[in-house]
């Protein structure tokens, strides 16, 4: 449900883009702007996402041991008996640690049965994210990350998940070499088995220079491909071998994608776990291939008290200098 107020809030965090410094954070100052945000007749929750969406993950574990230290209270504590609603849901998702966001999520995803967005988070997950979740979830829940996947219901669709989330790359070579990845292609063609590919112990630059070649060398578009040799498995199957190549090839381009269709929790997720990474590029892909800006498509597809608290996230991480450090 889209509100036209939304648009004020946009405009307003447009004006407050001086907000974001290069200069070193004054801790104690941020530990009062919160501290404010409490007082009087109601919370300011607008100011609250303000100023922790500024910072990185890490540097919102300093924001909390300083907060403690100057007014002897928990943080994270205060803000649950201060915040409700969809407050309270973007403050906890920037709060957690990267790894137990993605835990966190895929928990909730299963208790839903959203199984969507438990195939989007291990596939657009790093290698050493996945490791790293796998134990976080066995620590959280007390059982194997493979034991839930079960229950996804297209048999194809937990194969390959499964399947990428055993892949060890552990010590792929980050540099392509690009003789490799010819004779790959050449492979990938005569084979047909594109998930195999995916599957390699190989970094994700040698996977993306390997489906350069196979265009370079056959003219076929990698999803007419799919269609072509993969016609055995379900059409969610294929949808999800292609989004796995679109993730090696164009990761910006999947989320950009992904947010077009998204309601206002798969939106937040997925602005935060690319808040330091690519959100930036994402929101110039949405333009790219939508024609209008990210912003408004959150006004239209999120409820308004997630509307204005989202946009206010993608204009402090969407530039370029706060989630543009990698590709």
């Amino acid at each position: 449900m889209g509100c036209a107020a939304s648009k004020g809030d946009k405009s307003e965090s447009h004006e407050r883009r001086e907000a974001i410094s290069t200069e070193p954070p004054n801790w104690d100052k941020e530990a009062d702007v919160l501290r404010d945000a409490f007082q009087g007749l109601g919370t300011d929750e607008m100011s609250i996402v303000r100023v922790l969406a500024r910072f990185t993950n890490r540097q919102r574990r300093k924001l909390l041991g300083v907060y403690k230290e100057r007014f002897n209270e928990d943080l994270a504590a205060v803000l649950e008996t201060e915040l409700n609603g969809a407050a309270m849901t973007v403050v906890k998702a920037l709060l957690h640690t990267p790894e137990m966001y993605d835990v966190t999520s895929l928990k909730e995803a299963f208790e839903s049965e959203d199984y969507d967005t438990v195939v989007s988070i291990i596939i657009s997950s790093r290698n050493d994210s996945l490791m790293d979740m796998k134990e976080t979830y066995f620590t959280e829940f007390n059982k194997t990350l493979e034991d839930d996947l079960s229950k996804i219901p297209d048999e194809d669709v937990r194969h390959i998940v499964t399947s990428l989330l055993n892949v060890d790359r552990s010590s792929a070579n980050k540099r392509a070499d690009r003789e490799a990845a010819r004779k790959r292609a050449t492979f990938l063609f005569n084979d047909g088995d594109i998930l195999s590919l995916l599957c390699e112990q190989v970094g994700r630059n040698q996977l993306r220079e390997t489906l350069a070649a196979f265009l370079e060398f056959y003219r076929i578009n990698i999803g007419q491909f799919i269609e072509e040799n993969c016609s055995n498995l379900s059409k969610q199957a294929r949808d999800t071998l292609k989004d796995c190549v679109l993730l090696v090839e164009n990761p910006p381009r999947y989320f950009a994608k992904e947010m077009a269709k998204a309601d206002e929790l798969k939106m937040l997720r997925m602005m935060v776990s690319r808040s330091e990474i690519d959100l930036y590029y994402i929101k110039k892909e949405f333009l790219s291939i939508y024609s209008r800006q990210l912003y408004d498509t959150i006004d239209k597809q999120c409820r308004f008290d997630y509307a204005r608290l989202l946009i206010v996230i993608l204009e402090l991480r969407g530039q370029y200098t706060q989630s543009a450090k990698k590709r």
